[in-house]
């Protein structure tokens, strides 16, 4: 095992069993050293790891401080209509906490070819990207994009900055184009950019979830392709069908 994992390892299992209680400060890196046996540089690896885990957070006077248990929003993958996501407010209500949505610029722009691929679009063709900015009480956790075929709902809410009236999925409906089915979805993780590194208040590389969704209409034409990134020692995904 390499030492700095095996280092950050022991001190969070001790963070997490109260022998390193919240709001105290850490040992100095100096005496972590000499209890594990290895160099300042690995300890300083692995506090890095806790702290972008939020374990752990730097004060300029005391050194590394522990932080008090954070809460994890569950999010559901499956909305009690069956094509995606529970609505993040109903999720941050379900895990004792509160949270919103906030949406951002709404912008038109060419297909990035990943895109067309995923909606079966052709080459050149449009879309309509929707970004959100889904929190904890202040704390920004997740990232969102929700990108839509141009030609199908340019004429609806959905290309309009700001709160989409009745929701994005009501507006889908009116159009009719009513979600039905999730075609594909993608869950994996990766190392945050250093844009989402700073969205989320994580450390430089640190790594994030990601999440993708296509979502079908009842005549199997493709409506809407979500993204998301988020804080993994904030959200956790949950499969399980919630009910009306």
């Amino acid at each position: 095992m390499v030492r700095h994992k095996e280092v950050s390892d022991d001190l969070r299992a001790k963070i997490l069993d109260g022998t390193y209680p919240p709001r105290e400060p850490l040992p100095h890196s100096q005496l972590l050293a000499i209890e594990h046996g290895v160099s300042i540089g690995t300890i300083s690896q692995a506090l890095a790891t806790l702290k972008a885990e939020q374990l752990v957070i730097r004060h300029a006077a005391e050194g590394m401080i522990v932080q008090p248990p954070l809460t994890v929003v569950d999010l559901v993958l499956h909305g009690p209509h069956g094509h995606g996501p529970l609505p993040w407010a109903k999720c941050c209500e379900r895990s004792g906490t509160e949270g919103a949505m906030i949406t951002g610029k709404v912008t038109t722009s060419e297909a990035a070819p990943d895109v067309a691929g995923l909606l079966n679009l052709d080459s050149g063709d449009e879309v309509i990207t929707r970004n959100r900015r889904a929190t904890i009480g202040d704390t920004v956790v997740r990232l969102d994009e929700a990108i839509y075929p141009h030609q199908l709902v340019s004429d609806t809410p959905i290309a309009k900055r700001g709160q989409v009236p009745g929701g994005v999925y009501q507006a889908l409906t009116d159009a009719d184009l009513e979600p039905h089915s999730v075609v594909r979805r993608v869950i994996a993780n990766r190392q945050a950019s250093d844009a989402e590194a700073k969205a989320l208040k994580l450390v430089r590389r640190a790594l994030v979830l990601t999440y993708d969704q296509v979502i079908a209409d009842r005549q199997g034409h493709l409506v809407e392709l979500l993204r998301f990134v988020a804080n993994p020692t904030r959200i956790r995904f949950v499969d399980e069908q919630v009910m009306l």
